[in-house]
């Protein structure tokens, strides 16, 4: 390859993920209806014709943030498994790492819970659905995968593991909510605490006894 071509492709590049950077940081900012084609270009200092050569449409775009958010999410998970000898320790591990997801990658959050769109607007494609239904999939199956390992070690009870962990995760997620809609400052107590409380809970219940 050519010093010019790899250029070239260096600038393409470039210019695709200054347009991901600024649709992230507008759909965070405005919402999914309330962000245009226009804004986004204006945003990454480029044409509206630009953003066609990289995008089909501005839900293709949100479809490819969702899914750049859910693998920066898997990366978390896995790295949290480390080498933790009890599986207590392991899932309290999960549970912190989509907690670190949530605070220090706040907008790919809100593109993988998709807060900001309608139904109609997102699961109009089918293909799309199956898509993302399989990689959530994936994601719930590394937390069910530890507590399958617990039940074999006689360390938590008898469960339907992946049941758990869909449940698990459903908690998380509303304790999470629950700071997006700033309903946790007038408690006093911040979220890192209450998803220590609740992963407190949820291993006593899991736990053999």
């Amino acid at each position: 390859m050519n010093k010019q071509r790899a250029r070239t492709i260096d600038e393409k590049e470039y210019r695709k993920e200054q347009l991901k950077k600024a649709a992230l940081q507008l759909f965070a900012q405005k919402g999914f209806r309330n962000t245009t084609v226009a804004m986004i270009t204006q945003k990454a200092s480029l044409s509206p014709a630009a953003f066609y050569l990289y995008f089909k449409s501005k839900v293709t775009l949100y479809r490819t943030l969702n899914k750049d958010g859910i693998n920066i999410l898997e990366g978390l998970l896995l790295h949290a498994l480390g080498k933790n000898q009890r599986c207590a320790d392991t899932l309290l591990a999960l549970a912190h790492a989509y907690y670190t997801f949530f605070r220090d990658y706040r907008d790919y959050f809100y593109i993988t819970e998709i807060l900001h769109l309608g139904n109609d607007e997102f699961f109009y494609n089918a293909n799309m659905v199956k898509e993302l239904e399989e990689r959530t999939m994936q994601l719930l199956q590394i937390v069910a995968d530890v507590i399958n390992e617990g039940i074999k070690k006689n360390e938590f009870k008898k469960v339907n593991p992946f049941k758990t962990a869909m449940s698990l995760w459903g908690m998380i997620d509303g304790v999470l909510i629950l700071e997006v809609k700033k309903s946790t400052s007038f408690t006093g107590f911040d979220v890192e605490a209450l998803i220590n409380q609740m992963m407190e809970l949820v291993l006593k219940g899991l736990a053999r006894a």
